[in-house]
């Protein structure tokens, strides 16, 4: 399950952020994660219920925002949602697309007294 690894990391770097700042509780983390990310939500949630936490994340509150994935074609420029990598543009049907947005777990803010 690298959903727990990844809850100790996003809890390590708070953390670390939180204690330079003086910070007593960090009240809520949210995060953007892409939906092609490979996380699986309820394994994330349910990781960060069983971590063990410093007393800096007693009451915090945990907010994902899901980002849907979306592709860029290379050759008409065109941006269309995607549910896969590799998928030809809609508009043109290239094979030249990248997915611009999807893939993405980052920290995007958190809070604290």
């Amino acid at each position: 399950m690298h959903e727990l690894t990844i809850a100790v990391n996003i809890l390590d770097t708070v953390e670390e952020s939180a204690l330079k700042h003086q910070a007593i509780e960090v009240t809520e983390v949210e995060l953007e994660i892409g939906e092609l990310s490979g996380v699986e939500y309820d394994a994330l949630d349910f990781a960060f219920s069983q971590v063990p936490r410093s007393s800096l994340f007693r009451k915090t509150a945990f907010k994902v925002l899901r980002i849907r994935p979306t592709a860029r074609c290379s050759d008409c420029n065109a941006e269309f949602p995607v549910s896969q990598y590799y998928t030809p543009c809609p508009h043109c049907s290239s094979l030249k697309t990248e997915l611009i947005k999807g893939n993405e777990l980052r920290i995007k803010s958190f809070s604290f007294d």
